[in-house]
């Protein structure tokens, strides 16, 4: 409901009345206090007067004339509905609620000026978090590990967050803004929102206990392979892969029989060292799993797996995600030509 405050006006001087509303009103007849109409000066100004105990001071400290800033604390004191200054002498002091004021906006003030260096930090760079979404096989090509602890020694403020995520799951964590860059195997659906990179390509093989009975043969083909019991993993880790598999051994004419579906790669590997079974491992891997596994190069599998770098498009310019990329290429670049001069 809308009142008219009670009282003549003149309409010939073009005033109009103050137009009072029921929510201006609490319960107990007084305005509540809002904080619509003042700003962060009046803050700063009303900080320098309580400091220097004298308007016309504070004036020249804030290099503004002494009636504009009579005016602002005016107003502050208007709003809250509490004198914050009493006289004394030629100057002034604070009130008991200019006392209590007072460390608030000292607080206020000083969170203001955090907020802005921060917000210039996180431009430059300095301050942020970067969440990354990776593949568990990543580690054993070692490129990841070496880019985050670039990143970290380049950006020593800048919280890094390491997340395991399938490489098909990515994408949608890009979109859904709970990564900032993906690492994982397989170049992602052609989308114009993301970006990737391929990184590397590492072959597939086959592991086995150091006792199987294959272990000593320099060659396999898939033809050898046949009624070996195999282990994997589940084919929702990766599909793209699972399938590319299928079908090289149906190619040659075998069927692919997984006897048992393991989704931990550490597990994984010990059931093949105790002589559980055979699986599929990236030659990369073959440093962790040589302690009690094989792992043997065979024909006709020819199944590669790209490493890949993903990230939204436009996340291009974000300081941070760019000099992730940086190092990452860097690094990529380094190994290329070690890889060449191999």
């Amino acid at each position: 409901m809308v009142h008219l405050e009670q009282g003549r006006f003149d309409v010939s001087k073009n005033v109009r009345p103050r137009v009072r509303y029921d929510h201006d009103i609490d319960r107990n007849g007084s305005r509540p206090y809002r904080s619509e109409s003042w700003e962060l000066r009046h803050l700063r100004y009303f900080v320098a007067v309580a400091e220097t105990e004298h308007f016309g001071r504070a004036a020249e400290r804030l290099h503004i004339s002494q009636s504009p800033l009579s005016r602002q604390i005016a107003q502050l004191e208007e709003e809250i509905g509490a004198k914050l200054f009493i006289a004394k002498g030629r100057g002034v002091k604070l009130s008991p609620a200019g006392r209590s004021f007072l460390e608030g906006a000292r607080a206020t003030l000083a969170r203001a000026t955090r907020a802005v260096e921060d917000a210039l930090e996180a431009a430059q760079g300095r301050i942020g978090t970067v969440v990354v979404g990776f593949e568990g096989g990543m580690a054993y090509s070692g490129l990841l590990p070496r880019v985050v602890q670039m990143f970290r020694a380049r950006h020593p403020r800048v919280e890094v967050r390491l997340v395991p995520l399938p490489s098909e799951e990515q994408v949608a964590a890009l979109r859904d803004g709970k990564i900032s860059l993906g690492y994982g195997y397989h170049p992602p659906v052609e989308n114009p929102l993301v970006h990737f990179r391929v990184l590397f390509r590492d072959r597939l093989s086959v592991g086995m206990s150091k006792s199987h009975r294959l272990a000593t043969r320099r060659t396999l083909r898939i033809a050898d392979l046949k009624n070996e019991r195999f282990l994997w993993i589940p084919r929702k880790r990766s599909p793209r892969l699972y399938d590319d598999v299928i079908a090289a051994f149906r190619a040659h004419g075998q069927t692919l029989e997984i006897a048992h579906e393991e989704a931990d790669n550490e597990a994984l590997v010990t059931l093949v060292a105790s002589g559980e079974g055979l699986s599929f491992f990236t030659e990369s891997a073959a440093p962790f799993i040589r302690v009690g596994a094989v792992l043997k190069r065979v024909r006709g599998l020819d199944v590669v797996i790209l490493g890949r770098s993903v990230w939204r498009a436009a996340d291009e310019e974000d300081p941070l995600v760019r000099s992730f990329l940086e190092i990452t290429n860097s690094e990529h670049s380094a190994r290329e030509v070690s890889d060449d001069r191999q």
